[in-house]
């Protein structure tokens, strides 16, 4: 692989995960689950949701739901397993709510690991075959997505 297509490469992932913060803090439904393969593995803590059929009507409902969230990453690390494999880390901080802005309270939700399997397709676009999240930090007083949903978990 040449440097220039390695750089391509990486703003390509790094591409996939301003769309997840984008898509799921903007309420675009269709813009994050684009950024995944049909059979994506995806883990929030205990959530699990496996393949498109979990994912979609998952964050359909959250989108309609009162959660109202902003997603910051830093320190994605990008290595590469062949032409078109890839893993990604990063530290993901979420500030997180219920209602319409401006929500009170400036303390980060949760500060998360995140570990990313990426795959290019067979089209040359780059997406989230696998990810998973696993919280280091999390406030008690902002309730949980499962609570704004009306959900027991």
């Amino acid at each position: 692989m040449s440097d220039d297509t390695r750089i391509a490469d990486r703003l390509a992932i790094r591409e996939l995960n301003d769309a997840f913060a984008f898509g799921l803090d903007h309420g675009d439904v269709d813009l994050f689950l684009s950024i995944f393969t049909d059979e994506v593995a995806y883990a929030n803590g205990a959530r699990k949701l496996a393949g498109m059929a979990e994912m979609e009507p998952f964050f359909r409902a959250r989108a309609q739901s009162r959660r109202l969230s902003r997603h910051i990453y830093s320190g994605l690390r990008i290595a590469f397993d062949g032409p078109d494999r890839a893993t990604g880390t990063g530290t993901w901080v979420t500030f997180a709510g219920e209602g319409i802005p401006p929500v009170e309270g400036t303390m980060p939700f949760v500060v998360s690991d995140v570990r990313d399997d990426y795959v290019r397709g067979a089209d040359g676009r780059w997406r989230i075959a696998a990810r998973t999240i696993s919280p280091v930090f999390q406030s008690a007083s902002v309730p949980t997505l499962a609570a704004t949903m009306g959900k027991t978990a």
